[in-house]
């Protein structure tokens, strides 16, 4: 099992899964429509106005990871932008996602590298606050810890926690399978109300 196995299942599906899979808030959103993310959780937590956090995180981060980032809901300040997603691609790292704004939005869909958030902003941030890096964050209103399998789409990001990983894409594979049958059977003339046994 690797976290790209993972973009082969749409986040409903996740969902559909397994309890443990939770989805984050509905206002972090894509920035790139169309372009589904799966990878390992590589976390940091930053003071609003501030981003040494990020530019740590990144610096230590893997092939395959996603940068998170709690930055507290704000909805102020950038501290997050094209030449950050520039390092993020040449680390290898599939997407990040932030509990704030960021700002670039333009230049950053143009490399191509997703990044879920709560919006663009263009305020100047500082790096005198160290924040933390590796650490259990919130996002959304949903724990990421280091190393977690976070995936995201047009529908929003799912957070997959560590040690339930395999466990899930073998639970997303059979959910997928299962619809794929309800599929042939829509096709085939019957009705959900049918398929799902429901009262008429």
């Amino acid at each position: 099992m690797t976290p790209t196995d993972f973009a082969a299942f749409p986040t409903g599906n996740l969902c559909n899964a397994d309890p443990r899979v939770r989805a984050i808030a509905p206002a972090i959103r894509p920035l790139i429509p169309g372009k589904r993310i799966a990878g390992r959780a590589r976390t940091a937590r930053i003071t609003p106005g501030q981003n040494g956090a990020i530019h740590r995180a990144v610096h230590h981060a893997a092939a395959g990871d996603i940068l998170v980032v709690d930055g507290g809901g704000s909805e102020r300040f950038g501290p997050f932008g094209d030449l950050l997603a520039d390092g993020c691609l040449a680390k290898g790292m599939v997407g990040a996602v932030f509990d704030c704004t960021i700002r670039d939005s333009g230049d950053i869909a143009g490399l191509g590298f997703q990044v879920f958030c709560r919006g663009f902003h263009p305020e100047a941030t500082a790096k005198t606050d160290r924040g933390d890096t590796d650490v259990p964050v919130v996002l959304g209103g949903v724990t990421v810890h280091p190393g977690d399998i976070v995936v995201g789409d047009d529908d929003g990001v799912v957070v997959i926690p560590g040690e339930a990983a395999a466990e899930v894409l073998t639970k997303v594979a059979a959910v997928a399978a299962r619809e794929e049958s309800i599929r042939a059977r829509i096709h085939a003339g019957e009705t959900t109300l049918e398929i799902f046994e429901l009262d008429p």
